[in-house]
């Protein structure tokens, strides 16, 4: 499995793909209530979604496939609309995303 950036391990000792939360961020946002959880929430979904975006940049660089490079191609649209949409929801609440892994 490909290491999450920071290499956190899950508490199976699995490491996380790129974009995938850890299990105490799962934590404090089951925890979280309120504005914090959706904030809590849409700051982990830009980072997953960012996560998709870096995997799909992958598929373009290994594929030769016109049809993966297509799929791919809209995928890395997709995600990163969502993340501007995701980002802008959070403005709305106050709040900034956590540090880009795209970066």
């Amino acid at each position: 499995i490909p290491g999450h950036p920071d290499g956190t391990p899950t508490t199976d000792g699995a490491v996380l793909m790129h974009g995938m939360a850890s299990d105490a961020e799962l934590l404090g946002l089951d925890e979280a209530t309120g504005k914090d959880a959706e904030i809590r929430f849409l700051q982990l979904m830009i980072r997953h979604h960012e996560g998709g975006v870096i995997m799909a940049r992958a598929v373009l660089a290994l594929s030769g496939r016109r049809e993966l490079a297509q799929m791919a191609k809209s995928i890395d649209e997709g995600q990163r609309a969502e993340i501007a949409l995701m980002r802008n929801m959070l403005a709305a609440r106050g709040a900034q995303p956590l540090a880009s892994i795209l970066e």
